[in-house]
């Protein structure tokens, strides 16, 4: 019974980060077998630091007394810093960087995280039942509580903090190798394993030497690393971005529309799966929780949409968005938009009406070919109308309609 509750004391608080940072990733989630993946090669990464550390220590041991400076210094960032940070990332390698899921640049927090959990869990494990197998289970259970705490205290997010360092480094390497900067990349490289070495070192160093001196500065230096790495995981999840250059398609639930998630969090709609058979598109307002800001470019050029509902959160409507759309007799528009693309609805056939919004700019030729159109609504004023960026030479239909200003919606 003591050792149950010991084991749930060391799981906790790795448990407790690895959800902290993976419902940090708002963009994507990453797959569950990758992440069960990871944590399952950190906990394996342990036995080549351990045995790592363990030869090390040993052939350090014959030039240097073990209680001195220079043994606790190279034993820290040479030995145990290095074994332990380069055995997380290389294992972290093996199913990461080629893998299809690493296409934004949190997801490299997500890798480190998951792979210096997984190594910080058994060695919570170990550390916290390590006093009940020397005292007994009973005898054992007050020292292994302790030792449970301040490891949830310090070692845990210790692993979480260098951790992130290494994974926006990692994140930032793969993305150079999209640019084909693989000067950049070996850069990034070094610095997602040079980082979290120093933190880790310096950290196992002050608690080596463990004078007043050097423990203030640690307690200092913990302070410090637990601000500074909520801080950056909060930045580092907040611009979270696309490292590949392509915009990921993906399609909306009810199976009728393509979409891509933009890195600056907001949905743009890329056009329809297949030919629309209801009365009416409604385009929502949200999908995964992100505003529909942008209908792209050409997105519904040359479909068969009789009537389409913009979502209220809508900015733009890129060039040709609605191209050639011959059946196309209503679009309803939201109050407040910034702009419309070039020939956005040109040879729109069967358009009779239309109504402007409040907008910043109109592209050329918007209605061009749209014969049967008779009347523009606009819902500002004439002195707003004159505030708005068109070409009236390249958008001769306008002059040619029944143009009404201050329109009221029905």
């Amino acid at each position: 019974m003591p050792q149950i509750v010991l084991f749930i004391i060391a799981v906790i608080p790795v448990i407790g980060f690895m959800l902290l940072i993976y419902f940090s990733d708002k963009i994507e989630k990453e797959p569950a077998w990758l992440i069960f993946s990871l944590l399952g090669l950190g906990i394996l990464s342990t036995f080549p630091a351990m045995l790592i550390e363990a030869v090390g220590s040993s052939l350090l041991s014959i030039f240097a007394a073990e209680d001195s400076i220079v043994y606790m210094f190279i034993e820290n960032f040479f030995i145990v810093a290095i074994a332990e940070e380069l055995c997380k990332f290389l294992f972290m390698l093996v199913i990461t960087w080629k893998n299809k899921h690493f296409d934004y640049a949190y997801d490299g927090v997500i890798y480190a995280a998951s792979v210096s959990l997984g190594f910080a869990l058994l060695e919570n494990i170990l550390y916290v039942l390590s006093s009940t197998f020397e005292l007994g289970p009973w005898e054992g259970f007050l020292p292994g509580m302790g030792v449970g705490i301040s490891r949830a205290l310090l070692a845990v997010p210790l692993h979480t903090s260098v951790a992130i360092f290494m994974g926006f480094f990692y994140g930032k390497a793969k993305e150079a190798t999209f640019q084909h900067r693989m000067d950049k990349c070996t850069g990034f490289i070094v610095l997602s394993l040079l980082c979290p070495m120093l933190i880790h070192g310096f950290y196992d160093f002050c608690l080596s030497v463990g004078n007043l001196l050097t423990m203030i500065v640690f307690f200092t230096f913990v302070v410090f690393m637990y601000v500074f790495t909520i801080g950056m995981c909060i930045y580092f999840s907040k611009h979270d971005h696309n490292i590949t250059g392509k915009l990921k398609v993906k399609v909306t639930k009810d199976g009728w529309l393509r979409y891509a998630v933009t890195d600056q969090r907001e949905i743009m709609i890329l056009g329809l799966t297949k030919p629309f058979s209801g009365q009416a598109l409604v385009i929502p307002e949200f999908i995964d929780h992100f505003p529909v800001r942008i209908i792209a470019r050409s997105a519904f050029a040359y479909t068969n949409i009789v009537s389409v509902q913009l979502p209220a959160n809508l900015h733009l409507i890129e060039d040709t968005a609605f191209f050639n759309c011959p059946y196309l007799r209503e679009v309803a528009m939201p109050n407040q938009i910034v702009g419309i693309g070039n020939y956005a609805f040109e040879y729109c056939y069967s358009l009779r009406q239309f109504m402007l919004p409040h907008l910043r700019f109109l592209g050329k030729h918007l209605f061009d070919g749209c014969d049967q159109m008779t009347d523009v609504y606009y819902l500002g004023s004439q002195e707003e109308w004159k505030t708005i960026q068109v070409d009236m030479a390249e958008n001769n239909k306008l002059l040619n309609v029944n143009f009404y200003y201050n329109a009221v919606r029905k």
